[in-house]
């Protein structure tokens, strides 16, 4: 999380979105107190002790307080002592921050080489650094009852573990009755999870015989297809069968027709198990049908049904969708498994094949119940059906909100409002959740209410989608920054609609989001997009902090969707696609001779993530025009899709 300083003019606009929900005196008292909590905050960073305690005291009735006293332990964890640590832990123990607490404790323990003491506060949570550092303890002291089988379950996980679990590892294999069979056990996990440095690692533990046998294993896997030649003339072993189906597995990830060509010439000549040939036929059909391939269509319809998964079934839908074999799909549909039956897509897609081979009353009555949802699915069904778009508000709280009463109720919440007042966002997210766990429905209608009427729309749209109800649209689709959306609109003629479909799905209107692979802000930007962007519009290279400031953030979001809407003429499908993907991706995956219908070329984009973000973004869009007094059919954002652009 990005530490963001303190800044007078945001706390400004904060005081004035809270002003009118408390009373004048109690609003200039919590608005002193938090000024306060940045005071003593700030002490605190400078190391400016009797400062940090005078100012503490005075905060002694604010109920983010106790935070400053977290951030004093943190400070100097390294100088407490167990019976300082335990009275904090016991006192601070309904507070998020206490599993944080005992966590750095545990590692100043394990510092200090205070093992019975770890042990003592260790709780058994399930993070593997703090496990192995656990075994460690229980070496040392010689706690032994157990211990294998606890360390098992570790080492048989097909992916690196820290350095601290190595002298238990070493135990382990010492004190096993095979320890040959558990580190090819590991090794094959290792290969599977796609860890071949792991593997080779691994083998190191063997004879020079089976090191030779992961050797042939990890080059199979680098080097699938010239592998696989030489593997030919290779003795019918069980490694050697497993060997070659991992190797077959990672060439059809690469290019599923060559797999093919290489499985074909090698099949008959191993005793492969029954196992491992419907595997190798399974990741092969898969994978044609990833790559869009013309065989993939016979390659998924020729497995045995007793080997058909839901990916399987899905992508000969997809196939069947996209060839426009309606016979087919309908067959298909009618095979799936109950719950693939009934999702809204497979729902939408039996109604346009019973269409197509004459079924009309089922194709209506399928339509009828689908066109009433405000979805995506529901649209497509209400567009066919030339319906209006069911998308009327309902307020989730049924009745005004005393505020202060439902938060004296709720401690957890009342800290999170603050905190999230304070720019502790992560500690404000760890408060609100713990809270809502202890809410029946109606308050938690009530707590969505409350972020939303904060400006928090991100834990507001995150709580309400804890509740059945679905139909507050102002509250799952606030439209915050309105004036800089519909300025970048303007100059870069962009929908508005679509900018907020995008920013909605993307951080849930959460300013300072930051992805998993580093993607920044409201609008998600890669650091290395938007400094393309910046220096497109003649601007100073920015740092990540200048992303995150929503203007630039907004500013450098619309530029790239403009670029994006341009390179694939103004085609909202693929605009989307790309933004979400990449220009490249969206590329590839066009229809090779003919041109498709947008609905039909969504259906079959290969990475699931990327078509669920064009559906959600066209949905939400549709949304979004109903807000803005807009009454736009979603299909017509919903253009053919061309062979070329």
């Amino acid at each position: 999380m990005l530490r963001i300083p303190f800044d007078a003019r945001r706390f400004g606009v904060i005081a004035i979105l809270c002003a009118g929900l408390l009373s004048p005196q109690l609003q200039a008292g919590i608005e002193k107190q938090r000024l306060l909590f940045h005071d003593a905050s700030f002490a605190l960073k400078k190391n400016q002790i009797s400062k940090f305690n005078r100012l503490l005291k005075q905060l002694d009735d604010y109920p983010a307080q106790p935070y400053l006293v977290y951030d004093s332990f943190r400070h100097n964890v390294s100088h407490r002592k167990p019976e300082q640590v335990e009275l904090f832990l016991q006192r601070y123990a309904e507070f998020p921050f206490a599993y944080h607490a005992r966590g750095r404790w545990l590692d100043t323990l394990a510092r200090r080489g205070d093992w019975k003491n770890f042990l003592t506060f260790f709780d058994g949570r399930a993070n593997t650094r703090l496990q192995c550092l656990s075994f460690q303890g229980r070496l040392k002291l010689g706690q032994l009852d157990g211990l294998s089988e606890e360390i098992g379950k570790i080492w048989m996980r097909g992916y690196s573990q820290p350095d601290h679990c190595d002298s238990a590892f070493s135990y382990y294999l010492k004190n096993h009755e095979q320890p040959e069979q558990v580190i090819w056990l590991r090794i094959e996990k290792a290969f599977k999870a796609r860890r071949p440095n792991l593997a080779r690692y691994l083998g190191k533990k063997l004879d020079p015989k089976s090191r030779a046998i992961v050797e042939t294993w990890y080059r199979a896997h680098q080097r699938p297809e010239s592998s696989l030649r030489k593997l030919a003339d290779a003795k019918d072993t069980d490694h050697n069968r497993a060997i070659i189906v991992h190797a077959i597995d990672r060439l059809a990830r690469r290019d599923a027709l060559k797999a093919l060509a290489s499985w074909n010439l090698i099949k008959d000549q191993f005793l492969f198990t029954q196992e491992q040939k419907e595997q190798a036929q399974l990741r092969i059909a898969l994978s044609a049908a990833f790559q869009h391939e013309p065989e993939a269509r016979a390659l998924l319809s020729g497995l045995d049904p007793e080997i058909m998964n839901d990916q399987a079934y899905l992508w000969l839908a997809r196939i069947q969708l996209r060839g426009r074999d309606w016979a087919g799909l309908l067959h298909t549909i009618n095979r799936m498994p109950p719950h693939l039956q009934e999702e809204n897509e497979w729902r939408y897609w039996l109604s346009r094949s019973m269409e197509a081979e004459g079924q009309l009353n089922g194709s209506l009555s399928l339509l009828e119940e689908l066109s009433v949802k405000s979805s995506y699915y529901g649209f497509l069904a209400a567009d066919r059906l030339k319906r209006e778009y069911r998308i009327e508000q309902e307020n989730a709280a049924s009745s005004e909100i005393d505020e202060e009463g439902f938060l004296d109720d709720n401690p957890h919440m009342l800290r999170a409002r603050e905190l999230y007042y304070l720019d502790r966002l992560v500690d404000a997210k760890r408060e609100w959740f713990q809270a809502l766990r202890y809410l029946d429905q109606d308050q938690i209608k009530q707590a969505a209410t409350l972020a939303s009427k904060w400006q928090w729309h991100d834990s507001a749209i995150r709580t309400v989608a804890k509740t059945p109800h679905r139909s507050d649209f102002s509250l799952r689709f606030p439209m915050p920054y309105k004036q800089q959306v519909l300025e970048h609109a303007q100059a870069r003629e962009l929908d508005p609609s679509l900018i907020y479909g995008v920013m909605r799905r993307e951080s849930l209107f959460d300013p300072l989001a930051r992805s998993s692979v580093g993607a920044l802000g409201l609008m998600q930007l890669m650091p290395s997009t938007a400094r393309k962007v910046a220096h497109s519009l003649g601007m100073k290279k920015p740092r990540k902090s200048d992303i995150l400031r929503v203007e630039n953030n907004i500013r450098f979001g619309t530029q790239y969707l403009r670029t994006v809407m341009n390179r694939f003429d103004n085609n909202v499908a693929l605009a989307a696609a790309a933004y979400n993907a990449g220009p490249g991706n969206v590329r590839r995956w066009l229809p090779r001779d003919n041109v498709m219908s947008a609905d039909l070329w969504v259906e079959t984009v290969p990475f699931k993530e990327t078509r669920n973000y064009v559906q959600a973004v066209l949905a939400y869009s549709t949304v979004f025009d109903k807000s803005l007094g807009k009454s736009t059919l979603m299909s017509s954002r919903m253009n053919d899709i061309k062979t070329r652009y």
